[in-house]
């Protein structure tokens, strides 16, 4: 993992609805969930599911392609301790989000 910090965009640009960014050759998800910015893989550890369009409940998101369920406030676990979703730190400065892949 790298120790350098990405920006992403302004903190308002972030909302509910997942947005899939490319961070040099990784896909990133990120969304505000409960008042807090996440980034997480933008694919399912499972089968490589498009997460961005994942079904979103709390900080819970679910894979559209077999239903995985991913807690992003417990560091991405999977509810049935299956493969967790990887998380990245996310960091808000001045109004602008950074991530650290």
């Amino acid at each position: 993992m790298s120790n350098e910090w990405s920006k992403v965009g302004a903190e308002q640009d972030f909302t509910e609805k997942i947005t899939l960014l490319e961070i040099g050759k990784a896909k990133v998800g990120v969304a505000r969930l409960d008042g807090e910015i996440y980034a997480f893989n933008g694919l399912c550890p499972h089968s490589a599911g498009p997460m961005h369009r994942a079904e979103v409940e709390g900080t819970v998101v679910t894979c559209p392609l077999h239903a995985w369920r991913f807690d992003l406030k417990q560091g991405g676990r999977e509810i049935h301790d299956y493969r967790p979703l990887r998380t990245y730190d996310v960091k808000v400065e001045g109004g602008e989000v950074f991530i650290r892949l």
